[in-house]
């Protein structure tokens, strides 16, 4: 009976703080024998580590075409994420394969209904007046009552991961629901009212009372939201991005929140992130000062489920790779590799 050839250990580098953090887990799931090496903060680096030229497998959220050189013998980078766009695709070898990781759709799908519903009650201020003694908005002291959500209309910008996770969830909150996706299928799905394609972009927008952008980062999304498509919404409308900051037009959505062009957003993907643990504002315009907006720093995804689930699968694929198996969700370059004797 032939010997079973032993392979020698892969050698995997944890690229950023998320994936460093994740080693832990990476360890529990990974059946393959592996050396893993961390690099916690590459905005440190002056070069890249010599650790990264005896790379099998990285695991990252980002890649600068300047890593490239050094990364020659690199068999798999595997993002941590869905995003691609801090990805140099086009720096890699054609023999590197490129894989990503979903998971976050229930995440940012109940991220974004707990702002529709924050933003519907202004939640935000309320608190803040009430803590200051004041009843405006009640039935004591205030204005006519708000509407509820229900038999509102929710326009979806994207119907991935996230649109579809939201779409269930709308639903349930007995919302309407219109969706815009780059591949609009033959049939409507049963559950959606209105689907089309990206040219009904101001159908959607002006039929809206709450739009959700859940689309890819891409050369025909970025600045897709401006001046002109808030013109387009209603002026009781509201914005909430869990897509990328890019994808709307900075200083266009802070003339519309500024002008009460629509009622409100709610925002979780910026214009600018820091490099080191530090106060950092995420834009160059004050949103911070307006009281119709609600912000926070890309947290829609970061779960527990979205986080342990990646990890279980980036230690799946690795050792998919180590194996010779089929790599899965691979965005380019081989399938599987030839495992060497």
């Amino acid at each position: 009976m032939p010997k079973r050839t032993k392979h020698p250990p892969l050698n995997i580098v944890l690229w950023g703080q998320q994936a460093a953090e994740g080693r832990a887990l990476l360890q529990a799931h990974l059946k393959s024998p592996c050396r893993i090496t961390l690099v916690p903060d590459p905005s440190r680096l002056t070069a890249p580590p010599r650790e990264l030229a005896g790379a099998d497998v990285l695991v990252a959220s980002s890649f600068a075409e300047a890593m490239a050189p050094a990364a020659q013998r690199l068999k798999l980078l595997h993002v941590t994420g869905a995003g691609l766009d801090a990805i140099c695709l086009s720096a890699l070898s054609k023999q590197t394969t490129v894989a990503n990781a979903y998971f976050h759709g229930p995440a940012i799908s109940e991220y974004a209904m707990m702002m529709i519903l924050a933003l519907s009650r202004d939640l935000l201020n309320m608190d803040a007046n009430f803590r200051r003694g004041s009843w405006l908005g009640s039935w004591i002291w205030g204005a006519p009552p708000v509407p509820e959500i229900q038999g509102n209309t929710l326009g979806l910008i994207g119907y991935g991961h996230i649109g579809k996770e939201l779409a269930v969830r709308a639903r349930a909150f007995g919302m309407k629901l219109r969706v815009i996706s780059a591949h609009p299928p033959a049939r409507k799905p049963r559950h959606i009212d209105w689907y089309k394609g990206p040219s009904a972009l101001r159908e959607l927008l002006m039929a809206s009372d709450y739009v959700v952008l859940a689309c890819p980062l891409t050369d025909a999304t970025r600045g897709l939201i401006g001046v002109r498509e808030f013109s387009w919404m209603k002026r009781t409308a509201c914005l909430i991005n869990v897509a990328r900051g890019a994808v709307v037009q900075e200083e266009a959505l802070f003339h519309a929140l500024r002008t009460r062009r629509i009622r409100g957003a709610a925002i979780d993907v910026w214009y600018r992130y820091p490099k080191e643990k530090r106060s950092f504002s995420p834009s160059n315009f004050p949103f911070h000062k307006l009281e119709n907006i609600i912000m926070t720093p890309h947290v829609s995804g970061w779960m527990k489920g979205t986080r342990d689930n990646r990890f279980r699968f980036i230690a799946a694929n690795i050792d998919r790779l180590a194996s010779g198996r089929q790599i899965q969700n691979v965005i380019q370059g081989p399938k599987r590799h030839r495992v060497a004797g």
